[in-house]
């Protein structure tokens, strides 16, 4: 996964869908390619919807996405939050700090090596969308600030206080997230992934750590 993909000599939707790069440098599997082609496809079309005409609003929070949601903004502080909660004798903050700053490194060291094995192309990395003089990163799989905007949430849903403000902790992390799709820099499954993984692994750094 992935690039363009030529209809009618125009260029739209992914190249080589279900191969692209490959997984680790090498071909996608082939029992693979026809669930991956079908992604790609999926991909294409939610992206070309997405960034046909977002608006200010969507420009406004992909750009807070792009800077609020960046783990060395939010693991310093989910820190200072719970040396805070644990000096001040608040449970709730300090609970909040430790499951964060947890959720956000385990998260980070998945999606890095998931980064490395995947070499996904990012959306602007693939022409039409690829800037002249870009260099290609290949790590579009999963989104990192996805899994970190997810990770978050999840730290902060657990003191949450009602099922309504759990759900606008969540709502804001995928507003801030959807935001790399406008700019770019993901397919909507690379968002996806991160948020599954980023919740995955900060409910499990939950678990395990104590009360």
């Amino acid at each position: 996964m992935s690039d363009i993909i030529e209809h009618g000599g125009e260029k739209s939707g992914i190249e080589n869908p279900g191969g692209g790069i490959g997984y680790g440098g090498n071909p996608v599997p082939a029992i693979l390619q026809p669930t991956l082609t079908a992604v790609d496809a999926l991909d294409a079309q939610v992206h070309d919807i997405v960034t046909c005409d977002p608006g200010p609003v969507s420009h406004a929070l992909a750009t807070a996405g792009h800077y609020a949601i960046k783990r060395h903004v939010l693991i310093p502080g989910f820190a200072i939050a719970g040396i805070v909660g644990l000096l001040t004798g608040q449970p709730d903050l300090r609970r909040a700090g430790s499951v964060g700053v947890a959720g956000l490194v385990v998260t980070a060291t998945a999606s890095r090596s998931i980064k490395r094995y995947v070499k996904r192309r990012r959306p602007d990395e693939c022409a039409p969308r690829r800037k002249p003089g870009w260099r290609i990163s290949a790590r579009s799989l999963p989104s990192g600030h996805a899994a970190s905007a997810f990770a978050a949430a999840t730290a902060l849903a657990t003191v949450s206080r009602s099922s309504a403000q759990s759900l606008m902790i969540y709502g804001t992390a995928a507003a801030l997230a959807g935001g790399r799709v406008v700019r770019h820099r993901h397919w909507a499954s690379d968002v996806l992934a991160g948020a599954l993984l980023g919740t995955a692994l900060t409910l499990v750094a939950r678990r395990l750590l104590a009360r």
